[in-house]
Formats: C-alpha cells, sequence, structure tokens
C-alpha cells in the first residue's frame, strides 16, 4: 500500500543538461591535453585562480541560501508548498554540485603549490588543477541563467498566488 504522505512526482530526463555537461567535461579535457603544462604552481597564479572560485564558492553559498529560505513558501496547501520545495531543492542541488567542483579545485590547487617543479606529482597536480579550473569556469557560465530561471519560477508563482487571492 502507498504512504499517504509521500506524493508522487514525475521528473524528466534533462537531455539538454546531459549534453551540457558532456560538451563541459569533454571540452575541459581537450583543453587541458594542449594547454595544461602552461599552468604554473607559482604562488600568485594559483592565488588568483583560488581567489576567483573562493569568492565565487562564497556568492554561490548565498545564492543558494536565499533561494532556498523557506520563508519563500506562499501560504498555500502543504502539499503544494511539499512539491514546490521539493522542485527548488532539486534545482538548488545543482548548484551545489558547481559548489563541490569549487572545493576541489581550491584543494587541488594547494596540493599544486606543495609539489615540487619538475616531479611526477607535480605534472599530475598540473592536470587535475587545469582540469578543474576549466570545467569549473565552463560550469559557472551556466550559474546565472539557472539562478534566474528558479527565481523566475518563484515570482510567477507568487504572482499566482496574489492573483488568485483577488479574484476568490
Amino acid at each position: 500500500m502507498k504512504d499517504p504522505e509521500r506524493l508522487p512526482t514525475s521528473r524528466k530526463i534533462a537531455y539538454g543538461r546531459i549534453i551540457v555537461i558532456g560538451l563541459c567535461l569533454v571540452s575541459s579535457l581537450i583543453l587541458t591535453i594542449f594547454f595544461s603544462d602552461r599552468l604554473t604552481n607559482k604562488a600568485d597564479v594559483l592565488a588568483l585562480i583560488a581567489a576567483i572560485f573562493a569568492i565565487l564558492a562564497g556568492v554561490l553559498i548565498a545564492i543558494i541560501s536565499i533561494l532556498g529560505d523557506p520563508s519563500m513558501l506562499l501560504d498555500q496547501s502543504w502539499r503544494h508548498s511539499y512539491l514546490s520545495a521539493e522542485e527548488t531543492q532539486r534545482k538548488i542541488h545543482r548548484q551545489t554540485d558547481i559548489f563541490i567542483i569549487y572545493i576541489i579545485l581550491l584543494s587541488a590547487l594547494f596540493v599544486f603549490l606543495l609539489c615540487p617543479e619538475g616531479s611526477v606529482q607535480y605534472r599530475i597536480a598540473q592536470i587535475v588543477c587545469f582540469f578543474l579550473t576549466s570545467l569549473a569556469f565552463q560550469a559557472s557560465l551556466t550559474l546565472p541563467f539557472s539562478l534566474r530561471s528558479i527565481q523566475r519560477q518563484r515570482l510567477n508563482k507568487a504572482i499566482a498566488h496574489l492573483r488568485a487571492g483577488k479574484a476568490g
């Protein structure tokens, strides 16, 4: 017997998102193959990369916190609020994946900084850091569009809620 408290949700496969992720991975791999040897572990270079992605990580956490704020749920039935919150959390989860890439990149940059130049560890760290930098940058390009979409949906729901309240 089905649990009456559990609401069914249908999720469509996001083929466009899968294609974009695949293209980001492939292009990062190609860029890494051709250009990773140009990345050095000099402190000023790595500090610049680290600063950029640390700032992006902080901004991303702030945006996720604002968009995921429970006070944004409208006064409607608990079922509607549940479905709305579940959908928002699913979309925000995608942004947390980018945050994880940022954290892994920052950790890899630290390891790269410690590697002696010319060693095998240096080359491995160089490849990993270049790949993650390229991937994180490309993933960041989709952020404004994803976050705008989440916010637009929320605004549309709020407007529809206000219209329903005035009509009733």
